[in-house]
């Protein structure tokens, strides 16, 4: 009778401290197994700051839409309704049996306009074509004026000018902005080869013994995350599993050893192993005692790439929900921008439906017309 195998895991969640070498009974670490710890430690921390940060995003934007959602909705809606009341003002051309004087109708379409503007930027057709009756410039002309601009700004930047073939087919700063990325991309990449040629340009004269290290050393944490990932995929190869359960277990494991070996995620593929069992944490201190360089480069490199993303992420978070940039992301600073700006809308909101009730009113509109004209 055979024996049966326990389940596999599905998941690597396990805390990088299962990797720590301090935990090992009557071990004494070595100064470089200590540094070694310092970075498990480390990306330990980036990892889980990372991962706080997005469960944090992912919770607070439920919140956001439902509480924001509805607000923009009725400010989009009293806008559209202010904008139409201007437009049968404007249309009757009368108040009280008296015209509208000409600065009266400026005043009028110029509002009328600033609120169709941003109603047909969210897609509204009719208010677009509602704004281009009373805009001296059409929203396509505004676009390709705003277009010029930016394009102006771009090639400031760039120190060029945008060369193209279709030049007069710039018609959006989306266009602009595009062409301009391509040519920010098209110079990194040449001072990127330049660079490279420089580089090998070194590399064809004799290194000195410091270089020579660096490279053995690099070409150490290759060797090492290569062996550590073949370990894997040799066991948990899923064609070598006859069980249904077992075999959908190690398929799952295998894709995320392939993930991490993509990543150059060390930490992640001698978790894999200490959960399958196919290592422990004195073989992982043996391997960090007669590897500790190239392990240590490993991390680093991870350490690296996980704090670029953890800024990147951060950076979106701050933009999707309005924080400062910078700033500190927490659950009572996302609940409190929160809170500011939704009554910053019930506040957009209120006055809006005040400016609708002066607009419909006889007895106040030119009154209205006269305060709003001071804030143009």
């Amino acid at each position: 009778m055979t024996a049966k195998k326990s389940p596999m895991p599905s998941s690597v969640s396990a805390p990088l401290h299962a990797l720590s070498l301090s935990r090992i009974p009557g071990h004494q670490l070595t100064p470089a197994q200590q540094r070694f710890e310092k970075l498990l430690a480390r990306v330990d921390k980036l990892k889980t700051q990372l991962t706080d940060l997005n469960t944090l995003a992912d919770a607070h934007r439920i919140a956001y839409h439902q509480k924001i959602t509805p607000l923009q909705e009725q400010k989009n809606q009293a806008a559209r309704q202010v904008a139409q009341a201007l437009d049968q003002r404007l249309q009757a051309k009368m108040v009280q049996g008296k015209p509208l004087t000409k600065t009266e109708r400026a005043t009028a379409a110029e509002i009328l306009c600033i609120l169709t503007e941003i109603l047909a930027a969210q897609g509204d057709a009719e208010m677009a074509a509602l704004h281009d009756v009373y805009s001296q410039d059409t929203l396509e002309e505004k676009e390709q004026q705003a277009a010029q601009q930016m394009r102006v700004a771009m090639e400031d930047m760039l120190g060029s000018p945008l060369h193209t073939q279709g030049e007069e087919s710039l018609k959006s700063v989306e266009e602009v902005i595009r062409l301009g990325q391509q040519r920010m991309r098209e110079a990194i990449e040449a001072a990127e080869a330049e660079k490279a040629e420089h580089t090998q340009a070194r590399a064809a004269r004799k290194p000195t013994a410091r270089q020579r290290k660096a490279q053995e050393e690099q070409d150490d944490a290759n060797t090492t995350l290569r062996k550590v990932f073949r370990q894997l995929a040799s066991a948990l190869h899923p064609d070598r599993e006859t069980d249904p359960t077992e075999q959908a277990r190690k398929t799952d494991l295998m894709s995320q050893a392939n993930a991490a070996y993509q990543k150059r995620d060390l930490v992640t593929l001698l978790q894999i192993q200490l959960r399958t069992e196919l290592t422990d944490v004195a073989s992982v201190a043996q391997m960090a005692e007669e590897k500790i360089a190239s392990l240590s480069i490993l991390l680093k490199e991870q350490a690296a790439e996980l704090s670029e993303e953890l800024s990147l992420r951060e950076y979106a978070v701050c933009d999707e929900f309005g924080l400062d940039l910078g700033c500190k992301i927490s659950a009572a600073r996302l609940r409190g921008e929160l809170t500011a700006e939704a009554a910053d809308l019930q506040g957009i909101v209120h006055s809006l439906k005040m400016d609708l009730q002066s607009v419909g009113n006889d007895s106040q509109f030119k009154a209205w017309l006269k305060v709003q004209r001071r804030f143009l």
